[in-house]
C-alpha cells in the first residue's frame, strides 16, 4: 500500500514538472522572433536613442541573441516560469564579463511587444517585483517591439 502511494506521489510530481516545462516552452515560443529596442533603461537612466536603434534582439527557443550594430553579438540562455506573477525570466549570459551569472527578472507580453526587467543584484537573489527601473532599484528595463510596430 505504501509503495502504491509513493509511486502515485512520484507520478503526480513528474506530471506537474512536465506541465510546467510545457508551459515554459509555450511561453518562450510566444517570445520568439526578431525585435527592435523601443526603450532601454538602467537605474532609471534612458539609453541614448542613437545606441538603442543599433540593437536587434532575436529570441529563438531558450536563447536570446543581442546584436549591436553589424558586428557585436552577445547571447544568453533564458528560463521562464509562467506560473509566477509576474512571469519570471532568468537570463544567463553566455559571454562577456557576466558570463555564467544568472540575472533574475520578470517579463510581460502584450499585443504591442515585450517588456523585460532584470535585477542588477550581482548575487542573483533579488527578483524585480514590477516593471520599473529607478535610481533606487538599479534595474535593467528593456521594451521590445517588432520592427514594424516600433513606436
Amino acid at each position: 500500500m505504501r509503495t502504491t502511494m509513493l509511486l502515485g506521489a512520484v507520478l503526480c510530481l513528474t506530471a506537474d514538472a512536465y506541465a510546467d516545462d510545457a508551459a515554459a516552452k509555450t511561453y518562450l515560443a510566444g517570445l520568439e522572433g526578431t525585435w527592435k529596442v523601443a526603450s532601454m533603461k538602467r537605474g532609471g537612466e534612458e539609453a541614448p536613442a542613437e545606441f538603442t536603434k543599433e540593437i536587434t534582439v532575436e529570441i529563438k527557443g531558450n536563447t536570446l541573441m543581442l546584436t549591436i550594430g553589424k558586428e557585436e553579438k552577445k547571447s544568453a540562455t533564458l528560463v521562464v516560469d509562467p506560473a509566477q506573477k509576474p512571469v519570471s525570466i532568468d537570463m544567463t549570459p553566455k559571454d562577456g564579463p557576466d558570463a555564467g551569472k544568472q540575472m533574475l527578472g520578470v517579463v510581460s507580453v502584450d499585443k504591442d511587444g515585450v517588456t523585460m526587467v532584470w535585477s542588477d543584484d550581482k548575487a542573483g537573489k533579488n527578483r524585480p517585483k514590477d516593471f520599473t527601473s529607478t535610481k533606487e532599484n538599479k534595474n535593467y528595463l528593456l521594451v521590445l517591439r517588432k520592427p514594424e510596430l516600433k513606436k
